[in-house]
């Protein structure tokens, strides 16, 4: 049986998606070795991407977190924007989607894990959905939709199904970091690099992405709340700038967790994601009264 692109994204949407694009190989020719679709999937054709907005309603609970310091809620974005679901929903979505296409056209389709409890990296998810067209990187480096900004999370399907791609996003603006650059001041470990200062890029089809350089072992003192003030037990790190041994060494001797399902929890943070302008984010927010804005 014969399906289509519209097929596709009919079926995804079923499974409650919010988001469905579709990327060919050949927009993947800059990935590294090992991370190409074809090096994960032998004869791959299509790349599907699917994404699911996170709830409103999950990010005012960091905004009580961050604006009141009631820390205890930041278990609600934990549960249901970060390490849970969305990603059990959209590892349902992608087996789901994969079983349609095998079934329907005895083609090959591999889903790709998806969130932080992934068993080994398979493809750059942020990077696929770029493909697939559902937006651009932004400064942090994270995907922004024009829907939802930052506040959405992807999952991967490849297959050998030819399928029709989708045009890269050519929309409106969604991130000038010249101008805005609010990520960089709400980071509290200053993890995320300023405009003026160091940034890299990338080119797909044509169109390059400039983005931040992330010093990762400062985003880790934030997202595993590694030091007292932000939210940790104890100062399990005593210096600004870690290094990785420094990060290595304070997960072990974090306590197993034994408040969600990954051995250190990581989502302690997520304060750029928050309060990044893109996606209506006046509108939905400080309109509505669930945040009063960006504290520096």
């Amino acid at each position: 049986m014969r399906i289509s692109k519209e097929n596709i994204k009919e079926f995804a949407y079923g499974l409650g998606m919010d988001l469905c694009g579709i990327a060919g190989v050949d927009r993947f020719a800059g990935a590294p070795a090992g991370t190409h679709p074809c090096d994960l999937l032998p004869g791959c054709k299509s790349v599907i991407v699917v994404g699911v907005k996170l709830l409103d309603g999950v990010i005012q609970a960091n905004f009580r977190a961050f604006e009141n310091g009631w820390r205890d809620l930041k278990g609600i974005y934990g549960t249901y924007g970060y390490t849970i679901l969305p990603n059990f929903e959209l590892a349902y979505a992608c087996y789901a989607l994969a079983r349609y296409i095998e079934k329907k056209t005895g083609r090959t389709a591999m889903p790709c894990s998806t969130g932080p409890m992934t068993n080994g990296v398979q493809i750059s998810i942020r990077h696929a959905a770029v493909a697939a067209g559902l937006g651009v990187l932004g400064w942090m480096g994270l995907v922004l939709t024009p829907e939802f900004g930052p506040r959405n999370r992807f999952g991967v399907i490849l297959t050998t199904l030819a399928l029709e791609q989708d045009p890269m996003y050519s929309g409106q603006v969604l991130c000038n970091p010249e101008k805005c650059g609010i990520c960089t001041e709400v980071c509290p470990t200053k993890a995320i690099s300023s405009y003026n200062d160091r940034s890299q890029s990338f080119t797909m089809e044509g169109k390059t992405m400039e983005y931040c350089v992330l010093d990762w072992n400062k985003c880790q003192l934030a997202i595993y709340a590694l030091t007292k003030e932000l939210g940790g037990e104890k100062d399990y790190v005593t210096t600004g700038n870690p290094t990785a041994e420094d990060i290595r060494k304070a997960l072990e001797q974090k306590p197993i967790s034994g408040s969600g399902l990954q051995h250190a929890n990581s989502w302690h943070c997520g304060k750029c994601l928050t309060y990044c302008p893109a996606g209506n984010w006046a509108l939905r927010f400080r309109k509505t009264g669930l945040s009063q804005g960006p504290k520096f």
